[in-house]
């Protein structure tokens, strides 16, 4: 099983860039995840507003929902949205992707809170 942070963003202050991802290892370290990707981006078919993306992968998708919802990374965010802007994703691996659906998470209907509440496990 696997689960995946997902970052597609524009850089805003690239004189401050280097010093998000220092910021960001530990905090990856600690809740396991690996960086998979951290990259500029081009697309190849269709339109991005965005040039670069960072993914990291994790265990599960409970562990991605818990690393991009943790603390040290809320901590983090009024640094990192001033160097950079654009959207992010918790996305479930393969093999998870069933049970997240059938959760109703991905159900426009449920605020964050709700869809963070669920319990993803078969």
């Amino acid at each position: 099983m696997a689960g995946y942070v997902l970052h597609h963003y524009n850089i805003l202050d690239v004189t401050r860039i280097d010093e998000l991802g220092p910021l960001t290892l530990p905090i990856a370290k600690k809740y396991g995840a690996e960086i998979m990707i951290a990259s500029p981006a081009k697309a190849l078919k269709g339109k991005t507003d965005h040039s670069h993306m960072v993914v990291y992968k994790l265990k599960s998708f409970d562990a991605a929902l818990a690393f991009y919802h943790s603390p040290e990374l809320a901590e983090l965010a009024e640094f990192r949205d001033q160097v950079i802007k654009g959207f992010s994703m918790v996305l479930p691996g393969h093999e998870e992707t069933e049970a997240v659906v059938t959760s109703g998470y991905f159900l426009p209907s449920q605020t964050n809170e709700e869809k963070q509440e669920i319990t993803y496990r078969k």
